[in-house]
């Protein structure tokens, strides 16, 4: 038959090892379920994230085909310019022989044909240098329409840049829980439990046995008495 003493100091130890464990379970559910709650997170956060890069990289696409359909506007201007300097001259130059042509037919010799030969001349020259004077003027509105181009085209990719998502971190967990705090809860139990047994125990020195009854010692009587062996600390 197990010594009830003993029993009380294991069930002492076996509730406090119970306790210790059940908390350091319940810690590590605990820190088990903070990493799923930081891994979700982290997975909706990069979901964002690459939503918002492929946003990013459309824009810029888009951003660079808008600049390269400007560029193109303006070079289709300054060709359209070029080309138009082109007839004009041209037809300057048909002008200016065909003038001469009629002053040698008119048949005049000396000073008058030479007069007006050069004033033929003189014109066409003028010409020249006004053609040349507006594709000059041609050329720098398309030298600051590639500028203004190509500004608006990095204004535009910097607020695309501004519109971008930061690429989320990965999360970063705190440290486990420590089975130290189990083990000395653990321990702790142990002395509870030794404790328990040496408070309750039985004093040393062995069983205490009752001293024997001198009967009732009363004469013509105690003949009469069956012999009694009953003791108590036997039980």
């Amino acid at each position: 038959m197990c010594d009830p003493v003993v029993g009380l100091g294991v069930a002492t130890f076996a509730m406090g090892a119970m306790q210790s464990i059940a908390g350091y379970q319940q810690q590590q559910a605990q820190y088990e379920y903070q990493k799923q709650v930081q891994d979700a997170q982290y997975a909706q956060q990069m979901q964002a994230y690459e939503a918002s890069q492929k946003a990013y990289d459309a824009q810029l696409e888009e951003n660079k085909a808008a600049a390269q359909r400007a560029y193109s506007q303006e070079q289709l201007k300054l060709e359209g310019e070029m080309d138009k300097a082109r007839n004009d001259a041209l037809n300057g130059l048909r002008a200016k022989l065909q003038a001469q042509g009629q002053i040698r037919a008119l048949g005049r010799t000396g000073r008058t044909q030479d007069v007006l030969a050069s004033q033929a001349e003189r014109e066409y020259g003028q010409d020249l240098a006004n053609l040349g004077t507006n594709l000059g003027y041609a050329q720098q509105a398309y030298d600051l329409g590639a500028l203004d181009i190509q500004a608006q085209y990095k204004s535009a990719n910097a607020q695309a840049a501004a519109n971008r998502m930061f690429q989320p971190m990965k999360p970063m967990y705190g440290p486990p829980p420590s089975k130290t705090g189990m083990i000395l809860g653990i321990g702790q139990a142990a002395v509870s439990g030794f404790g328990t047994y040496q408070s309750l125990k039985a004093p040393a020195g062995g069983t205490p046995t009752p001293k024997p009854s001198g009967g009732l010692n009363i004469a013509g009587v105690q003949q009469y008495m069956p012999t009694s062996t009953f003791n108590p600390y036997d039980v």
